[in-house]
């Protein structure tokens, strides 16, 4: 039997990030996945047609960029990074008036506000201060682990607001987002460029809750724009991979793990689906669902039944429809200027985007769902032959009912919605493909119903809550036995900080010899 200090059940981001941790600090590791290619969500393929190099999951790498992670990985120096002159933009109707750009520059995002109402510029760059002097402690605070050493961030944090600021800045991160926006912002257009990164989870902008997600997703974007790896997002996982191989570690792709061996009440081995076994002398982390890892590869017996009450109550979000197309030339939008952006938010007003997400949460088909559309090949000409374009499109949809006539009716919706903001646009395409949430599932067991950020970004299943309440820094009650993947805090997107906390976690725990 092959003999490991760590065992990483999965190969997504986070548990390449925790295998490299680990590596580094001298442990024999072993990273198993069960599919060909590792990356888990993060990969790159050609989809639609020859030389049409699409991103299959995730695309955007703002959060990465933000994260420590970045930095202690090297990351800047492993992949080679692309980057928009307008990383974002928002669209609540094709009419004049009713969209509005963030640029690279705080202060140009300020002007083009300015031109529809100084109001909202004001408001803008209010925010962009803000950001400046405490939002960056507060992204510090979310994605650092609930208990020491994450004392530190919270203590930057408050050295960064005055006493009388802290019941405000406590409203502001319950409160749902479209009041804080219609609070801000004067116009339409400023309220669906703050609002826009509500679009990405599953809570809608007039839930409470809904700030801290969007607030973090629209300044990381004025501030670090929205990077892309040059060549595709598989790039970012082969570097990833060569972090934890550089370190001294192995990755083993085509390696199913069906179950975790227990021992005495404590995790000392996987066993594979082609029969062999793996022994691990400190400690097993999974990079999988929490419900996965319990329900399939461990044995449930062996938990408290408050942890099996908690897992009951753990919820998924809504799934995603994603729709990959190659184009013969650059996107006509009606509306100048998006031609160059990362990512065009088609969201509708505030009212639009409560109703969408409303509905894909109570398992109704959006009417006009709000689509996130990224441009790769805007700036990253290696993503489709010369002339042509890519476009990765994407929208929040209930995870379950996707037979193959509901799949090509919401298809024609989400074509139909792009046609109606770039007339043309339908004559360009000369590739597509469609996945459901069903779809999504069958490829990566992990994104249960389609669900991308493993586990419902609702307020009550984050921070202390995620995934079971009091179970919120990595350790399960399985000795040796921790979770690394975004079930736990804090949660989806590609940061890698779960893998990063779960790291330090195993290893604070080894030297105090509690596994």
């Amino acid at each position: 039997m092959d003999r490991y200090d760590a065992i990483i059940v999965g190969s997504g981001p986070n548990g390449l990030v925790a295998a490299a941790l680990l590596a580094r600090a001298g442990w024999r590791v072993l990273v198993l996945e069960r599919a060909a290619v590792a990356g888990g969500a993060v990969q790159s393929a050609e989809l639609t047609a020859p030389g049409y190099v699409h991103d299959t999951y995730s695309a955007f790498y703002g959060m990465l960029h933000a994260s420590p992670v970045f930095g202690e990985l090297e990351l800047d120096r492993r992949v080679q990074w692309a980057q928009f002159p307008v990383p974002v933009a928002s669209v609540a109707s094709p009419r004049d008036g009713q969209s509005a750009r963030c640029l690279l520059d705080e202060g140009a995002t300020a002007d083009e506000l300015a031109t529809r109402s100084p109001a909202d510029a004001d408001a803008w760059m209010a925010m962009a201060r803000w950001w400046d002097g405490v939002g960056r402690r507060f992204l510090e605070v979310m994605l650092a682990p609930l208990a020491p050493p994450s004392l530190r961030p919270t203590g930057r944090l408050l050295s960064a607001t005055q006493l009388i600021e802290l019941p405000g800045l406590a409203r502001m991160l319950v409160e749902p987002m479209d009041a804080l926006a219609r609070h801000r912002f004067a116009t339409v257009a400023g309220q669906v460029l703050l609002a826009a990164g509500a679009s990405h989870t599953d809570v809608g902008v007039d839930q409470p809750g809904s700030v801290p997600a969007a607030l973090i997703l629209a300044m990381v974007a004025q501030t670090l724009g929205m990077p892309v790896p040059v060549g595709g997002a598989g790039r970012l996982a082969a570097a990833l991979v060569g972090t934890v191989t550089d370190a001294g570690g192995r990755v083993r792709t085509g390696a199913e793990v069906t179950r975790i061996v227990l021992e005495h009440g404590r995790a000392v081995g996987v066993e594979t689906a082609d029969g062999g076994a793996v022994s691990a002398r400190r400690a097993v982390l999974a990079d999988t669902g929490a419900a996965t890892l319990f329900n399939r590869l461990a044995d449930p017996t062996r938990l408290p039944s408050g942890f099996v009450d908690g897992l009951r109550q753990f919820r998924y979000g809504t799934g995603i429809f994603k729709v990959d197309l190659a184009l013969d030339g650059p996107v006509p939008w009606s509306i100048p200027g998006l031609a160059s952006c990362g990512v065009v938010h088609l969201s509708g007003d505030l009212d639009n985007m409560a109703l969408a997400a409303f509905q894909a949460r109570h398992g109704t088909l959006p009417e006009t769902p709000m689509l996130i559309v990224g441009q790769q090949s805007a700036v990253d000409a290696s993503r489709a032959p010369a002339g042509g374009h890519t476009l990765w499109v994407e929208t929040h949809v209930p995870p379950r009912g996707w037979s193959s006539e509901v799949r090509d009716r919401f298809l024609d919706l989400v074509l139909d919605r792009i046609e109606g903001h770039a007339p043309g646009f339908r004559s360009q395409v000369v590739g597509l493909a469609v996945r459901t949430p069903r779809d999504l599932e069958a490829e990566n067991p992990n994104l249960v119903g389609g669900d991308l950020g493993a586990g419902s970004a609702a307020l009550d299943q984050q921070l202390i809550f995620r995934p079971v309440p009091g179970w919120f820094r990595y350790a399960t009650p399985i000795r040796g036995l921790y979770l690394c993947s975004a079930s736990a805090h804090p949660g989806g997107g590609v940061h890698g900080v779960v893998g990063r906390n779960c790291a330090h976690r195993v290893l604070s725990d080894a030297r105090r010899h509690r596994i």
